[in-house]
């Protein structure tokens, strides 16, 4: 039986992974973590189960084998340097983690003996798509590369972690170093760059849409999520991976499927 603690339980995609440990017959959900203060401290997440203050992180994860991250950046970064126990495996769906948090958690993995996987998407369609941008990019050089994103009104950070992602990737197969996120005003010709663009409106759940452009054709490579339940299960996925392997490495969804 895989124990399991989620960090941002109550949100959007910690609710729906909450939902789908509790109808696994190999895993249970031990312990549900919120922000300190939060309106959501003292809720039962499940039976048995009542989300916590993020203070009491280590006390939570004390009988878990995994510790689910779905919070944000800075509250990622305050959360895992407690989550220091022996044998602790993690999934972490948060982006825009710093370099050093990392390079740190890293440190501590291998001294706890713990792995990691660490994804921008926990959609198995994303990653096919993303190991599809690596192929067109190695298959397509020199052509200008687009990367246009659409998500909810609601969403936080742009251009998302996805986008990103697909640019990252791009990126090291082109050579291309300079990203440009959105333009306005005068820019002149286009130079040697990946532009990203973000769009928000309405409930979109989330779209991504490259464009590979050369002087007498172009490719567009799109994933449309329909559901967020896609990502939950994709989490679902990464947890029974990543539990027991303690290699003290941080690996990425590519690799849970296989890709």
């Amino acid at each position: 039986m895989i124990k399991i603690v989620v960090g941002g339980a109550t949100g959007r995609l910690g609710s729906l992974v909450c939902a789908l440990i509790q109808q696994q017959q190999d895993m249970r959900l031990v312990g549900a973590v919120v922000s300190d203060g939060s309106a959501s401290e003292g809720c039962e997440v499940a039976p048995g189960v009542r989300a916590v203050g993020a203070s009491h992180l280590p006390e939570a994860l004390e009988n878990a084998d995994v510790y689910v991250d779905l919070t944000s950046p800075s509250a990622a970064e305050a959360n895992l340097p407690m989550c220091k126990r022996e044998g602790l495996n993690f999934v972490i769906g948060t982006t825009g983690i710093s370099p050093a948090s990392l390079e740190s958690f890293r440190s501590t993995l291998r001294e706890n003996g713990g792995s990691a996987v660490l994804a921008s998407n926990f959609s198995v369609g994303v990653n096919v798509f993303f190991k599809t941008c690596e192929q067109l990019a190695h298959a397509l050089p020199g052509y200008d590369v687009e990367i246009v994103e659409v998500h909810h009104n609601r969403k936080k950070d742009a251009p998302s972690g996805t986008a990103r992602e697909a640019a990252d990737i791009i990126a090291k197969v082109s050579g291309i170093d300079e990203m440009i996120c959105g333009r306005d005003g005068v820019v002149g010709e286009r130079g040697k760059e990946i532009g990203i663009h973000s769009v928000r409106a309405g409930d979109v759940v989330g779209e991504h849409t490259v464009i590979f452009a050369g002087r007498k054709e172009r490719l567009e490579l799109t994933h449309r999520a329909h559901s967020r339940e896609a990502f939950a299960e994709g989490c679902i996925l990464a947890i029974r991976w990543v539990a027991g392997r303690g290699d003290g490495e941080i690996h990425n969804m590519r690799e849970v499927l296989g890709l």
